[in-house]
């Protein structure tokens, strides 16, 4: 028999071609950024803007060195600790930021952001259900 899911936080994200888009706050150092992240199932880690780094004042190159293998060719970042909040819930991460300004997208991948949650998807209806795990 299956396992029973409930979920605490329920929303109704925006229908897009785009993909699913959920808001985000990142903090480090005492500050804080909101912004908008692109739930990415297929992404092994959660990716983030230059200019998010530069405002929470993080050190984006003095981080873990990593190069990202993605369809649109390879993409160099740097890992940092930092608090993730998405809805109610803040979780401790380890995140990659670009070391350089213009990326198109923040990345919510599998480590880092996922598999510290339980998340359900009703992509019909546009609802995303999340608790921590």
């Amino acid at each position: 028999m299956p396992e029973s899911l409930s979920f605490d936080i329920a929303y109704q994200y925006p229908d897009s071609r785009s993909g699913i888009s959920i808001p985000v706050v990142l903090s480090y150092g005492g500050l804080s950024y909101k912004s908008i992240g692109k739930v990415d199932t297929g992404a092994a880690y959660c990716l983030f803007s230059n200019e998010i780094a530069t405002e929470l004042g993080i050190p984006v190159e003095q981080g873990l060195h990593e190069v990202f293998d993605t369809p649109g060719g390879p993409i160099e970042a740097f890992g940092h600790e930092v608090t993730l909040e998405t809805f109610s819930l803040a979780i401790t991460s380890f995140v990659y930021f670009a070391p350089y300004p213009g990326l198109r997208r923040n990345l919510l991948g599998r480590i880092g952001w996922l598999r510290k949650l339980r998340m359900g998807l009703v992509d019909y209806d546009s609802m995303i259900y999340f608790n921590t795990y």
